[in-house]
Parts: C-alpha cells; structure tokens; sequence
C-alpha cells in the first residue's frame, strides 16, 4: 500500500509539474466566433444558448479570443462572421461553433437566425447564414488551421413549406486545406437538443474538450464513442496535414494521469490510500447568481487579460482601438445583467430619487450620487448578511463590458450603424431613460452596457498606469469617480467602451446610474 500511495502522491506531483495551465496552453493565436440560437419564433430549442455560452467560456480557458453571439439575427450573424475574418487574417487557428436550427436546401447548409421569416424554400438563401460564408472567410484569412462545429443538425421547423423534405445537414463536399468540421450526427440526420442544460452533443464535447495531450481527431472520436448510446453519431471531415491539441501533454502527464484512474479493483482494494493521495476537487461555480432581495441576475464573468483602451476612432466604416496598457483580471466575479432599477432602489431604500419616475419600476434608477450607491451598497449587504455586493472597478467594468476584451466598438457590436438594436442613446431614446433588458445583450449577456444611463464605477479618476498591471483599482484618492457607458442623451463617438468620464462623488444627473458586481 505505501508503494501504492508514495505512486500516485508522485503522479499527482507530476500533473501539476507537466499538465499546462488551460489558460496558456497554446502559443499560437485562437481565435472564435460562438453563436448560439434558441429562442425561435417556429421551433424553440430550448439547450443552443446555455451550449453558446458554456463553450464560449471552455474555450476562452483554452486561450480563445472569442466573441459570442447568443439569439441574434440576421444582419449580426453577418457582421460577427465579418469581424471573425478580420481577426482571423492576423493568423493562427480560427474555431466557428453554432447551435440552433440548421436547413439544407439543395445540398447547401444554412443556419437559422433569430426572426427569420421563412414562409417558402427559395426563401433560405435570403434569411439565413450559408455555411459556405463561413469557410469563404476561412479561406480568405489564409491562416492556416480553422475548426467548424456545428450542433445544428435539428429538425428542420420549415419542414412543411419546403418542396424537399432534407433532414439534418447536407455533408461539405470541399473546404480549406487546414480545415476540420464536426457534425453534431450524420449527413441527413437528426441530433437531439436534450433535456439536461446542454444537447448531447456539445455536452460531450464540453467533458472532453480540456483533456490534456489528446489529438482533434481522438477527442472527436471520443465523443462519438460516447454518444453512441443516445443513438447519434457525430461525423467529421479533415483536411488537416499536423496534430492540434486544444491543450498540450506529455507523455509523462499522461502516464500520471493513467496511473491516477487504476483499475476499479485496485482502486476498491486500495480506497483509503488513494482518498488519501487524490487531492479534493474544486467546487463547481454557478454561471448565474440572484440577489434574493433585489431578485436581480448576476452573470459569471471569468478572470482574463485584455488590452484597456483609449477611445478609438472609425476609419472607413472600421473601427480601431487604441490600446492603452495590457491589464489582467486575475479574479472572477459575477456582475448584474442590467443597471440597478428604480424598483431594486426602493427595495433596499424605500423611496425612489429618479427623474424619470413616470418610465417605471423596471428603469433605471437615476439622480444617484457615489455616495448615495455605496449607502445602498452597505444597506443591501446588511440585508443579505454578507460584504459581497460593490461597484465594479474601471478595469472590470470595460472587460465585462467588452465580453472579454474584444475589439467591439460598443457593448456588443462595432457597427454604429447596428447600435440602435443595442443601446439606447441620442438617436432613437426620446431623449428619456428606458426600461432594462430591452435591447439586445453584449457577448456575456449584460444588457444597456452601452447607453440608456452612465455608470458608476468604484475608482477614483486618474491615469492608466503604465505597462502591464493586474487588478488595477485607479489612484488612492482623488476628487471624482470614473462613470462609464454613456447615456440616452450622448452621440456614438462618446459612447464606445473605451470612452472614460468622470463626475464629483455628490453629484447627481439624470442620466447618471449604476450597476453592481459580487464577489463569488
């Protein structure tokens, strides 16, 4: 037994010397485009955006710089397909991953967008995104190793009108030297959305994904292998010429980690030594928190590095953004979908400060000093019996608001042109604040980042620092507090989420909220 033991305590020793960190565990450039569709008007699935964003956060572990897309539409499938062949130009590996509904029509795949109005088969090529795109832009970076996964071989909900009754996804004929593609099952067939949070398939996939030392193709084999008792089968096409590992081993990682998984025999006669050796596993993080006072949403937004910026200017139609200095969000921390409403003030307040009473509970609470927040702060934390609730520094509040740190123009999209759907500011806001959750959310689902009320952050105004920083949280003192994402009342060119603005700790404006973050 103490043979046993001293095995795998030096095993276990040997994962943490050799096993890379999941985060830098790639030299080259990842980059991926995440679109997960569900909320369909004809047809509702119920699983593609919890897979969307569960595979946007493996794969940002992975060191993907990604940009997730969850129940859009058309024009922004486009516009995000645009982007990701603009990164994708700058070399290394590209991954495209979709859920939702997915059509053939004469032997050409189409994936469905949120609004899509279908009523014929001709209509397809019109209203949704053709594969083809995809790979067209692949091709056009030139940049050597691209992945496509498509969990979108559900039934087709536009079965009846069409003259062809094609189930499931036609298979590719041709693409991209460099190139992988993964069907979620068979050409022709039909995979499962499922019942638990994610569909089979992506469920799978999301299990394996991050095993260490295991080929592209092997991983993809194993998840067939493991789906075969759902009776789907999911198919894969190659043209890749080298071995890609979504993380890297070692021989000696992997021996660690067969000698930690013994036989069930051994590991039944030797269970007290091996519970002994086998460090405890993490607990798991819920990727949504609810205030039980507010009844407010929090979303989990993981650490990361970013490159903080300056405002950028559009050149041509294209945005640019000038970065500042590189800073790293070491800790993880959940952040409120939406700007603190007038309703959540009351509650924790019991009177309501607003300008704009008359837009409702569901609006966003204004004419907010920083000291007033930090005494709603402090009251809502006693109310929960906790010190967890604050205001987001500068540094998290343009992480999150940038869905990580991509180079998005306004929280959510870079075209000016496609941010009516996503804000509302001096253009379509009448001059007035609106009720939350109307517009459409950025990558990590938080809602009027950009627009309807500034919001305060915790730090003092001051410079960026200079060179890379980790956890900055601004000068020690100071005489105003940074406040971010403009408001109904501001033009594009002072919107961006880059843009930085400040105000005394007492003033209070109409246009001039909050929201908060917590600490997991």
């Amino acid at each position: 037994m103490k043979s046993l033991l001293l095995r795998i305590t030096l095993s276990s020793l040997l994962i943490v010397l050799f096993v890379p960190n999941l985060s830098q565990s790639a030299t080259e450039r990842r980059t991926a485009l995440v679109i997960g569709n569900g909320a369909y008007a004809s047809g509702r699935l119920k699983n593609p955006t919890n897979d969307a964003t569960d595979m946007a956060s493996a794969l940002k572990r992975l060191g993907f710089q990604v940009i997730l897309k969850t129940n859009v539409r058309h024009q922004e499938m486009e516009e995000a397909m645009e982007e990701f062949g603009n990164r994708l130009k700058r070399g290394g590996v590209g991954l495209f991953y979709f859920a939702g509904h997915g059509v053939q029509v004469g032997g050409t795949n189409y994936l469905i967008p949120i609004g899509a109005k279908i009523r014929k088969e001709s209509d397809v090529k019109f209203q949704a995104l053709d594969v083809n795109k995809v790979l067209d832009e692949m091709a056009n970076a030139n940049n050597g190793l691209n992945i496509l996964i498509l969990d979108a071989c559900r039934d087709n909900p536009f079965g009846r009108s069409f003259r062809s009754a094609s189930r499931g996804l036609a298979i590719i004929s041709s693409a991209p030297e460099g190139t992988f593609i993964s069907y979620a099952t068979g050409p022709g067939q039909v995979a499962q959305d499922g019942t638990g949070k994610n569909s089979p398939y992506t469920g799978a996939l999301l299990k394996n994904i991050a095993t260490p030392g295991l080929p592209i193709e092997a991983l993809f084999k194993k998840v067939r292998v493991q789906l075969s008792r759902n009776k789907q089968t999911p198919w894969e096409l190659s043209s890749l010429r080298g071995e890609f590992y979504f993380v890297p081993g070692t021989k000696v990682a992997r021996e660690a980690e067969e000698l930690l998984t013994e036989s069930p025999t051994q590991k039944v006669r030797e269970r007290d030594d091996v519970a002994m050796a086998k460090p405890p596993s993490p607990p798991e993080i819920e990727r949504t928190y609810t205030s039980p006072t507010l009844g407010a949403k929090f979303i989990f937004i993981p650490a990361g590095a970013f490159g903080m910026g300056r405002p950028g200017v559009f050149v041509l139609g294209k945005y640019y953004d000038r970065t500042e200095h590189q800073v790293t969000i070491s800790r993880p921390f959940y952040m409120q979908t939406t700007e603190v409403t007038q309703g959540q003030w009351q509650k924790v307040m019991g009177k309501n400060p607003s300008g704009f009473k008359d837009c409702g509970d569901e609006c966003p609470v204004e004419q907010v000093s920083w000291n007033d927040v930090q005494d709603f702060i402090r009251k809502l934390n006693s109310m929960e019996g906790t010190d967890k609730y604050r205001l987001p520094t500068e540094a998290e509040w343009e992480y999150a608001a940038r869905s990580g740190g991509s180079q998005e123009a306004f929280a959510g999209t870079s075209s000016e042109s496609g941010l009516k759907y996503y804000a509302w500011y001096i253009e379509n806001s009448e001059d007035m604040t609106h009720p939350v959750e109307q517009k459409r959310p950025n990558g990590f689902g938080l809602y009027d980042m950009t627009g309807n009320v500034w919001e305060w952050c915790q730090d003092w105004e001051g410079d960026y620092p200079s060179g890379s920083v980790t956890d900055p949280t601004g000068p020690s003192s100071g005489s105003a507090r940074i406040r971010r994402g403009g408001s109904y009342d501001y033009h594009p060119n002072l919107m961006y989420t880059t843009s930085r603005s400040s105000s005394p700790p007492d003033r209070k404006y109409k246009l001039l909220g909050f929201r908060l973050v917590r600490t997991p």
